[in-house]
């Protein structure tokens, strides 16, 4: 039962607070490949980009968002940063783009999102140039949609999840939205061969059933390493045991638990 509840708090700890580290080791990895990739015009924005590439960059500084953005949505893309949802444009092109962001785990990236007043201004910038776009409104769930007029010609839509009630901080199951309109930069066209459609784990709180294979594989490494620990403890001092083992079996923990996360919700 201890063992039990030591592992329950150490889920409760990464999803809160490690997790988090994760995902500013990743976008400071990022934003070099961004930076690099803008200075030598190779930042792509058009046809099939690969998943977790480096898009663009993110900024908010009402409610100080900075982050680089990655090309996909699915949990795993989203645990690295912002994703863009493939079969919309990318920021600054002609119709809506949109931009899924984690509210709570993985450094909460767009847990502030819902404090977005009308008005504020989102600077996107990517491989066609910067753009700025004016807030127009956050819904949520029943809420009507923004007209064309209002959205323009170029708009950005903001998403992520949220809750209700005195159990929001940590039960988000519904998705708000975050609308904006381009105020600053010149309408970009749509280049060909973008996709028209996403896989299901791209789409909003789905989570990447994929993962489940490598967590059944690291939960076995880690009773391995658990039962060699305690069968090495019959023969060895404490202090033996933890300086050989406890290594390992940090190791194999955060793996087991970072891809048991990506089951949960991209938006969360």
């Amino acid at each position: 039962m201890a063992g039990l509840a030591a592992l329950a708090l150490w889920f409760v700890l990464y999803a809160v607070a490690f997790s988090g580290l994760q995902e500013d080791h990743s976008q400071h990895l990022l934003y070099t490949q961004l930076r690099s990739g803008l200075a030598q015009a190779t930042i792509p924005f058009g046809g099939a980009i690969a998943p977790g590439t480096p898009i663009a960059f993110l900024d908010a500084g009402a409610i100080g968002l900075r982050a680089v953005v990655v090309e996909g949505t699915s949990s795993a893309d989203l645990a690295t940063g912002p994703g863009h949802l493939p079969d919309s444009p990318l920021p600054g092109q002609a119709g809506n783009s949109e931009i899924y962001g984690r509210s709570t785990m993985f450094g909460a990236p767009f847990g502030s999102v819902h404090e977005l007043t009308k008005g504020a201004i989102i600077a996107v910038t990517t491989g066609q140039g910067t753009f700025d776009f004016r807030v127009i409104d956050v819904r949520g769930p029943g809420d009507p949609l923004p007209s064309a007029k209002r959205l323009g010609q170029s708009s950005l839509t903001l998403v992520t999840s949220a809750g209700s009630g005195w159990t929001s901080g940590w039960t988000n199951d519904h998705v708000i939205y975050a609308d904006a309109t381009l105020v600053a930069g010149k309408i970009q066209g749509t280049p060909p061969g973008r996709p028209t459609a996403v896989p299901a784990i791209d789409k909003p709180l789905a989570g990447d059933t994929g993962e489940l294979v490598p967590v059944v594989l690291w939960l076995e490494a880690l009773v391995l390493v658990s039962a060699g620990m305690a069968f090495a403890a019959t023969r060895w001092t404490a202090w033996q045991v933890c300086v050989v083992g406890l290594p390992a079996l940090l190791a194999v923990l955060w793996a087991t638990t970072s891809a048991a996360m990506l089951l949960l919700p991209n938006l969360i």
